[in-house]
Parts: C-alpha cells; sequence; structure tokens
C-alpha cells in the first residue's frame, strides 16, 4: 500500500478521528501497514468487548470511546469480509485504522494513545501492495 492510497481512503472517511489521522499522516507522522489481512468480524468482537469495559469502568475520554464506537461500527457493518490494519504514530496519538480488502475504503480509524513498548505483531510495509498472508485466519 502507498502513501497516497493511504491518504485517499482517510479523506473520504467521515469519521471523528479520519480528519486528525489524515492531517497527522500529511504532517509527516510514522505510518504502517501490516501485510496481512484480518476478519472485520472478529476484530469487531474484540474491540466491541473492550468498548463495553471501558463504558462499564467510566473514567475514559468521551471523545477516545466515541472515536471507537465508530470504528466498532464501521467494522460490524461490512460484516465477513478481511480488512488491512494500519497505524499512524504522531506521539502521543497513534491512530488505528482498518481499511477494507481493496485498499479503497477506511472502515474505521480511531485515536489510541502511542505504546512504543508493545511487540510487533505482523511485518509492517510501507509500499506496495500488502500480501494477505492470512497471519489473523
Amino acid at each position: 500500500m502507498t502513501f497516497e492510497m493511504l491518504r485517499s481512503a482517510l479523506a473520504r472517511n467521515g469519521s471523528i478521528s479520519g480528519p486528525s489521522a489524515l492531517a497527522a499522516l500529511l504532517s509527516g507522522a510514522r505510518w504502517e501497514i501490516y501485510s496481512s489481512t484480518a476478519s472485520a468480524r472478529s476484530l469487531w468482537a474484540i474491540w466491541c468487548d473492550r468498548l463495553d469495559m471501558l463504558v462499564e469502568t467510566g473514567g475514559s475520554d468521551p471523545d477516545f470511546l466515541e472515536s471507537l464506537a465508530q470504528a466498532v461500527d464501521g467494522l460490524h457493518d461490512v460484516g465477513d469480509v478481511r480488512v488491512y490494519m494500519a497505524t499512524i504514530i504522531d506521539p502521543p496519538r497513534r491512530f488505528h485504522v482498518y481499511l477494507s480488502e481493496d485498499l479503497a475504503h477506511c472502515v474505521g480509524a480511531w485515536e489510541g494513545r502511542v505504546n512504543e513498548q508493545a511487540p510487533r505483531t505482523a511485518e509492517p510495509r510501507r509500499s506496495g501492495e500488502p500480501s494477505g498472508s492470512g497471519m489473523f485466519e
């Protein structure tokens, strides 16, 4: 995936975090796209549970919760398709971006916090077409 594809997908995204993610990308933030796809339904289940827990425990920023809720809804709306995951890192922010399998649309984007110590679970790619190796199958 190229920078231009990510930029284009974010430019058409209407979520709360879409414009901020695009601004960070255009300002030179570090970005990565992972070469494997994941089931949107599986990601939805994971993030839906996480969102429910955050709402129940309280104390989370309302803008963060709304941003995550929009991304969760976007993952739900696309159903059983596979999506690519990307991050845009603009400390202290980290944008989580989910892209359609054809890389034309941003399915969801939400803003989290940078955790630079987190281990990587997939090899990032900065250019070219993602391989779709099925790491999450």
